[in-house]
């Protein structure tokens, strides 16, 4: 082969190469605006991946869709895209406002995520504490449209009438402020939702005073409504440890969240 020949073949190798299907590198892309606020996405570098959905705690008024830890590198290690969710925080944004936004963030990745290599249909929403209220209240609620899975992560929230009952007809202090309103508590609490079925939920909770009594009686309304209902009894951990170990290799609670979701999407 003479040299104008052999520069010609890799060129058109190089060519070849370039327009192989070979899926884009992994990629973090920040601050993307959904509308009433932003969001950050955490690709795997894969086509048609599937997509997690995360939306922070922070009793409502406090945290940030930065405090994601290990969760985005876990989750692109399974091959799935990872969306941290801002909204707007107490008191500019009642409890409702915020679950809205938080189902407009979700509407937004249904429509876009294909853009960056994501699978619109299938979506699981999870959240943690306050986040794991927003995500159950939205989905439930059909506010969040197109989730296929939900991760309810260790809150009191899921029936704020119920919560109040328990501590003798006044809520604990961390959640006072934000449903002040009792009028809106039924709006407000994602077990007034739970019919129609058919989405599947993973219900977590920590050793928290009453978690386990409150989040046992969401997931039975679930269950008996017809969603498929996963459990898992974090009671070793704490509140905020069950959190924060979501994506640390090896733990349990991180365990059950890929199990369910292998099951699911």
């Amino acid at each position: 082969m003479d040299r104008r020949s052999f520069v010609v073949g890799a060129m058109l190798a190089s060519a070849l190469i370039g327009f192989s299907g070979e899926p884009a590198s992994a990629e973090t892309i920040k601050n993307v605006s959904y509308g009433a606020n932003k969001l950050d996405i955490y690709t795997p570098g894969a086509d048609n991946a599937p997509v997690v959905i995360y939306v922070h705690g922070g009793a409502w008024r406090a945290g940030s869709k930065r405090s994601v830890k290990s969760m985005p590198d876990y989750f692109n290690g399974l091959g799935y895209i990872f969306v941290s969710v801002g909204y707007t925080l107490y008191p500019r944004a009642n409890v409702e406002r915020q679950a809205r936004e938080v189902g407009q963030a979700v509407n937004w990745v249904r429509a876009n995520i294909s853009k960056y290599g994501g699978n619109p249909d299938r979506i699981a929403l999870m959240g943690h504490s306050a986040g794991s209220h927003l995500a159950s209240l939205s989905a439930l609620s059909g506010m969040a449209t197109g989730v296929k899975a939900l991760i309810a992560n260790d809150t009191a929230a899921y029936d704020v009438a119920y919560l109040a009952e328990l501590y003798r007809g006044r809520l604990p202090q961390l959640y006072a402020p934000p449903f002040r309103d009792s009028a809106n508590w039924r709006n407000w609490s994602p077990i007034n939702y739970a019919g129609g079925g058919g989405m599947p939920v993973l219900v977590i909770w920590s050793g928290g005073r009453y978690r386990d009594r409150i989040s046992n009686r969401f997931a039975d309304r679930l269950a008996s409504a017809g969603h498929p209902v996963t459990r898992f009894d974090g009671r070793r951990y704490n509140h905020i440890a069950i959190g924060s170990a979501v994506g640390r290799k090896g733990d349990a609670v991180t365990k059950a969240i890929g199990n369910f979701l292998s099951s699911t999407l």
